[in-house]
């Protein structure tokens, strides 16, 4: 379907990477993939135990006395799909859209990110005619979740000092330090009684906008959790009710779009009028919110349990925290109260915190932890990674500023992402290593509406066949 898109190889390979579900976590078949790509073009292709990759191509005749350089990107995706779409990650293509200059699908995220860093990749390898050093191409595993194949790159896998990260989403802007992170899980126990209730109804926030929570957290786009809570005091104003159970969210690094909670009432129906509420949500355009009768619950969780729960909701962060200092329009910290879940007698927590200053990440990790303890809710921290910080001297960046002032006539931006990028992994492994991260034009990544925009690609792949060169 891409045939006609320049550049013509780079869209190849994307296309055929939309074909293989790999979501996070299900990265066999296309690491199995990559790995026979690298071995049809004749280059010695590593996959490690974490299903990892690297292809290494040899030098063109007149660089081989240039270090090499590292190509990466990961080959997972984020699996998320809009209310009411039949897809199933594990086992359907993603269907390909062209609008305009704008590469979308139906209803699901795209996997651009980070699959366009893998096509560029993989495009390069295969021209034989292109001029660069020896090429290490590395595509990691799970860093939609916890960033687990990176954590297992090996010093001895790699060679080069010198690192194109390709998972950044706005052409032009290079990011040259991100934030650090971790989740904050919480664990509630909780206890059940009989339900003396007449009635059960199940209270739904679909589609709401969502999005990356290191990219958008400071947007203001509604959080489903949040919402449902507001929801229910709304029906608490017509009547008392017990809850069931509350549910919402599905990674940790979205900003929840969706949430279902079920009560029981002695009500027989309700018909309230949600527009005011929602008003207050502009960006979540086409959110749908209704109440629907389903069958009577035989529990409803204690009143201890309940209250427990909706303080959690109410008292937990979420949004920034704060903004940095020396780069005032860029999130220093944030943090995306992601998911609820109910696991039989236990309801579980999770929170995504993000920083790149260690004094705002533990003043906002000591605010979270405090709202758990109030509520008798176990915690504990987990994937912790450290903000990738900005290097005062980097001729890498400086090469690449360079190139694309040559290239464009225009000034690279310079900027420190608040998100997770894998150069704050690799730097611990790799600490003599250069890194930037760029990338095209793309829009609302980890969300149903996702997209790639073509000419931009088409540019930023010139950028990087350029760079090469003159590495």
């Amino acid at each position: 379907m891409l045939e006609n898109l320049k550049p013509e190889r780079v869209f190849y390979y994307f296309e055929e990477l939309t074909k293989i579900p790999r979501e996070s976590g299900n990265e066999q078949a296309v690491s199995d993939y990559l790995y026979s790509v690298g071995k049809s073009l004749g280059y010695e292709t590593i996959q490690d135990d974490n299903n990892n990759i690297v292809i290494r191509k040899p030098a063109h005749k007149d660089y081989v006395d240039h270090a090499p350089v590292v190509i990466q990107g990961h080959m997972d995706m984020v699996a998320e799909k809009a209310d009411g779409v039949e897809h199933d990650f594990l086992k359907d293509a993603i269907p390909l859209l062209i609008d305009g200059e704008w590469l979308k699908t139906k209803g699901t995220t795209l996997g651009a990110d980070d699959g366009i860093a893998v096509a560029m990749g993989l495009a390069i390898l295969e021209d034989k005619n292109a001029k660069h050093p020896a090429i290490e191409l590395l595509v990691t595993t799970d860093e939609e979740r916890t960033m687990a194949g990176a954590r297992a790159v090996k010093k001895e896998m790699l060679n080069g000092r010198k690192l194109l990260n390709i998972d950044a989403e706005e052409e032009g802007v290079l990011l040259s330090g991100c934030s650090g992170g971790h989740n904050v899980m919480g664990t509630l126990k909780v206890m059940y009684e009989n339900n003396d209730k007449k009635n059960t109804f199940e209270l739904s926030i679909n589609n709401m906008l969502g999005g990356h929570s290191g990219m958008e957290i400071h947007q203001q786009r509604g959080n489903s959790l949040k919402f449902a809570l507001r929801a229910l005091d709304k029906v608490k104003e017509i009547s008392d009710y017990k809850l069931v159970s509350i549910e919402g969210g599905t990674k940790h690094n979205a900003i929840p779009r969706d949430a279902k909670v079920v009560f029981a009432s002695d009500e027989e129906e309700y018909n309230i009028d949600f527009s005011s509420l929602i008003s207050e949500y502009p960006l979540d355009k086409d959110m749908r919110v209704k109440i629907e009768k389903v069958e009577n619950s035989k529990e409803t969780l204690s009143f201890a349990s309940q209250i427990a729960i909706q303080n959690v909701i109410r008292e937990i962060p979420h949004g920034v925290y704060a903004m940095m200092k020396e780069y005032p329009t860029i999130v220093e910290c944030s943090d995306n109260f992601a998911m609820i879940k109910f696991d039989k007698d236990y309801v579980k927590f999770t929170l995504s915190l993000r920083s790149s200053n260690p004094v705002t990440f533990d003043e906002y990790t000591k605010k979270v932890i405090e709202v758990y303890e109030k509520n008798s809710v176990e915690y504990t921290l987990e994937d912790y990674y450290k903000p990738w910080e900005f290097a005062e001297k980097s001729d890498l960046r400086d090469l690449a500023i360079k190139t694309y002032k040559e290239l464009t006539g225009k000034d690279m931006k310079v900027e420190v992402v608040h998100a997770a990028l894998e150069p704050a992994v690799f730097i611990e492994t790799f600490p003599d290593m250069e890194m930037i991260s760029i990338g095209p034009l793309m829009k609302d990544v980890h969300s149903p509406t996702e997209r790639l925009n073509i000419p931009s690609t088409e540019r930023t792949y010139n950028f990087v066949r350029t760079l090469l060169e003159k590495l």
